[in-house]
This record gives C-alpha cells, structure tokens and sequence, in this order.
C-alpha cells in the first residue's frame, strides 16, 4: 500500500527516487502517473516534487493540497510504489536540476507554449531541464495525437554508431543503448533502434547526381554502423527483440517517424553544464514527438 511521507524522500535511502516535476497542470498529473508506473518497475519509491518562487501557491491551489491529492490519486493503480513529496522554493528548472543529481530518472510535463510561427513548443522548464539534468529526464508531451488500440508498443531508441575512433561517442552510444535496452526488457516490450544516415537537407543539386552515387553501397556501410553499434546488446538482453531501422532523411524526421505509436523514444543529449544549448535533433524531438521521450545525459570526458 503507498505510504504518504510529508518530508522528502526520507523512505528507502538504498533506492535512488524516480522523481515526478508537480505543477499543477493536466501534463504534470500524467507524468506523475507515468513516474509512478516507471518507479513500481524498477522497484524504486517515487518523490513528487514542485517548485515555485512562491511555494504556497500553485496555479491558484495550495500546493500541498494538490500534491497530496495527485499522491492519493496513486494509490489504486501503483499500490506497491511508496510516494513522498516536497515544496521547494526556487526556479523550478533550477530546483529540477540540483535534485536529478540523487534521482534514477526524472519525468516532467512538456508544458507546451505557442512557438514562433504559431506552432508548439516544448515548455522552457523542460528544455532546460532535459539538457542539462544529470539523470535521464523523461518529458510527457501535453496532448498524444496518437494512440495504438491494438498490438504491442515499442521502446524506440535512436543510433549514432561508431563513425571511427571518438571514444566520447563510443561512450555516448554505450548510455543510450544501455538505458533503451533496459527500458525495453522491464517494459517487456521489443527495441527499434533507428540510424538516421543523412541528416543534411538533400538539395536538388545533390540529388541530381544520385545515378552516379552507388546508393547500395552506402546503405550497406550505413547498416553496417547499426549493426556495429548494437553487436554484444543481444547478449547482455537476450528477452529483447531487437529491429533494426535504417533511415535516409534527417535523423529528427526518422526518429518522429519510426515513434508515432511507441511507448518511449530515447535520445541521447551531450550535457555540458547547467547552461547547456539542446542541440537540433533532441529540440526538434521534443518539440514535436507525439508521445513521452527519455532524453539520455552523455557526460562529458
């Protein structure tokens, strides 16, 4: 049964906490639940925390109040996750930040706002938290335009491969695929893991030379870096059914694409400090993506 613990994170100090961000808002109740079902997978107790420069409000509602009413809302779907809360006062992306250091993983609403040209945009707490966060953040989008009614979901994870000797994304890949593999198998679902291999805007001009271009031989090598890249995961994951997807577009674009209808899509962002900038492809990501997305943390050598 979920036990309501007021102070924060005081029950079960072996276990680092999944930790759901709490304002208030429709997204952040359903990434609390997903932060809830995420915890009862990994054994692990999860902490709702919200943060706000005035602690004793939130969007007009006391705020333990609503905290204590999103934990309750818990209890009859995830009785065995064990649920603590606290208010911080503080920047929310900068309170986020400082906890994700003690956290397992860190799911936040993505708190969408009108963008440039009237489109979404991902809200600024979550961008600045899944970049430079030092745990995987998982961000929930505000609305899922799509829905699978029937079949099994995917965990879906995007590939650079190893392009030569670059140790740092060598270790980047290793952290990605580590996290989209164990994602996987406690989700007991299968892995499509995606190589985008060209991710430049394809110019009529270029395209104009495709006879003289052996695109077989490319789309061999291209295979090639996903296979290399994903050699020895089979093993260590052996309940993973793994389908590899090769993409000729921008690996934004493939990347949407191949996690219409999945259950997560993994990415893998190099953290570069608190002031980090996201770069094009996890934006674009987070921007668009029709479903939650784990952004990955590559901690720099």
């Amino acid at each position: 049964m979920i036990e309501l613990v007021g102070d924060a994170m005081t029950a079960n100090r072996a276990q680092r906490p999944v930790i759901a961000g709490v304002d208030g808002s429709e997204v952040s109740v359903r990434a609390a639940r997903l932060a809830a079902a995420a915890a009862r997978r990994r054994a692990a107790p999860l902490h709702l925390l919200h943060a706000s420069l005035g602690v004793t409000d939130l969007l007009g509602t006391r705020a333990d109040a609503v905290l204590r009413k999103v934990a309750d809302s818990l209890a009859g779907t995830d009785r065995d996750v064990e649920v603590s809360w606290s208010m911080e006062q503080g920047d929310p992306a900068d309170v986020l930040r400082a906890v994700s250091a003690a956290a397992q993983l860190l799911v936040l609403g993505g708190g969408r706002r009108a963008g440039r040209v009237g489109g979404p945009s991902i809200g600024s707490t979550a961008k600045g938290v899944a970049a430079s966060a030092r745990c995987p953040v998982v961000v929930v989008p505000d609305t899922t335009t799509s829905i699978v009614v029937r079949g099994r979901r995917s965990v879906v994870v995007g590939v650079e491969g190893r392009r030569g000797e670059d140790a740092e994304e060598d270790r980047g890949t290793e952290e990605v695929l580590g996290f989209a593999f164990r994602e996987a198998s406690i989700r007991r679902t299968d892995l499509v893991a995606v190589h985008a291999w060209r991710d430049l805007p394809v110019t009529t001009e270029y395209e104009s030379e495709g006879p003289l271009v052996d695109w077989a031989a490319v789309r061999s090598d291209e295979e090639r870096v996903l296979s290399t890249a994903l050699a020895g995961w089979q093993q260590r994951w052996p309940d993973v059914l793994v389908r590899e997807v090769i993409v000729r577009d921008r690996t934004a674009h493939g990347l949407l694409a191949a996690a219409l209808t999945a259950e997560l899509l993994v990415v893998g962002h190099r953290r570069r400090g608190p002031i980090a900038t996201m770069r094009s492809t996890t934006r674009a990501v987070l921007h668009r993506a029709t479903g939650p997305v784990a952004v990955v943390p590559i901690e720099p050598p």
